[in-house]
C-alpha cells in the first residue's frame, strides 16, 4: 500500500502557498471531498500499485481547485463583496446647497426735475422729467373717479407705461363736512383704503395715508380736500412704490385758494 493521502496535510500544503487559514465551512467540505477520492484498496494480486508523482500532483491540484471553487460559492470573490472581503462603502451624496436668491431691490425714485402746476385743483408737484401730464378740465365732485384720464383729475404718467404707472391728483371743497368727516368719507369710498390708514402731513396739511400697500393720501387745508394717489399696474417695473410716492409727496405744495370750482 502507498502512503495514504492525508487530506489535512494536503490542505496544510495549500495554505502554505496562499491564505493562512480557511473558514471552517470550506475546510470541512474540502476534507470530505478528498476523503471520497482516497485511492481504492485492490484485493487481488498481492502487489502495491505504484502511483506516479504526476497523479499525486494532479490530486493536489484538484484539491486546490475544489478549495477555490467552494470558497467562491460560499463567500464570493473580494471583487463581489463576498465574505472575507471589505465592501467598498458607497460615498454619501451630500445635497448641493443652493444659494438663497437675494431679493431684487426696487428701482430708486428717478430725479423729479419736471414741475407741474394744476390750475384746476390748486397745487404744484415735481415729477420725473420724461413723464406726460394731462391736466383736469372739470371740477371734482362726489366720489373719486379713478378712471384713467377722466377730465376731473390731473393725470401725470409714464408715457410708455401709461395706466400702469401714474399719479392721480384732484381736490374739492369740504362743503358742510368737517375735515375729519371728509377724510373718513374718502377713505371709505371704493377707491379708498378703508380702515387701513395712518396719519400723514403733506405741505403742513394733516390727513390720512393708506397703509398695507394702499398708495392713497387725503389731506385737508383751507376748507379744501385733496386726493393724491400713486398707482402701479401689472405692467410696471419692479420699483419701491412707497419710496417713489414719498419722494413725490415731499415736493407737493398746496394752494387751495387758487383752485377753480
Amino acid at each position: 500500500m502507498t502512503t495514504p493521502r492525508d487530506p489535512d496535510r494536503l490542505i496544510h500544503d495549500f495554505l502554505l502557498e496562499g491564505e493562512e487559514q480557511l473558514p471552517d465551512q470550506v475546510y470541512d467540505v474540502v476534507r470530505a471531498v478528498v476523503e471520497q477520492k482516497r485511492q481504492r484498496v485492490f484485493i487481488g494480486p498481492w502487489r502495491t500499485p505504484t502511483m506516479s508523482k504526476l497523479v499525486t500532483y494532479g490530486l493536489g491540484a484538484a484539491a486546490v481547485a475544489v478549495v477555490l471553487f467552494i470558497g467562491a460559492q460560499f463567500f464570493g470573490s473580494p471583487a463581489d463583496g463576498g465574505l472575507g472581503s471589505q465592501a467598498t462603502p458607497t460615498p454619501t451624496v451630500q445635497p448641493t446647497l443652493q444659494p438663497t436668491p437675494e431679493p431684487t431691490p426696487g428701482a430708486t425714485p428717478p430725479s423729479l426735475t419736471q414741475s407741474f402746476t394744476s390750475a384746476q385743483h390748486g397745487y404744484s408737484v415735481s415729477i420725473p422729467e420724461e413723464w406726460t401730464t394731462e391736466a383736469a378740465t372739470k371740477p371734482w365732485t362726489g366720489a373719486f373717479p379713478l378712471e384713467f384720464t377722466v377730465p376731473q383729475v390731473d393725470f401725470l404718467y409714464d408715457p410708455n407705461l401709461t395706466s400702469d404707472l401714474f399719479l392721480a391728483i384732484a381736490s374739492q371743497p369740504l362743503g358742510d363736512s368737517t375735515p375729519d368727516e371728509w377724510l373718513a368719507e374718502q377713505m371709505a369710498s371704493g377707491e379708498g383704503c378703508g380702515d387701513a390708514t395712518e396719519p400723514i402731513t403733506v405741505d403742513g396739511a394733516s390727513g390720512l395715508a393708506g397703509s398695507e400697500g394702499c398708495s392713497v393720501v387725503v389731506v385737508t387745508t383751507g376748507g379744501r380736500g385733496y386726493w393724491i394717489q400713486f398707482y402701479t399696474g401689472s405692467g410696471a417695473p419692479a420699483i419701491d412704490e412707497q419710496a417713489w410716492f414719498n419722494a413725490i409727496l415731499a415736493t407737493v405744495q398746496l394752494h387751495p385758494k387758487r383752485a377753480i370750482d
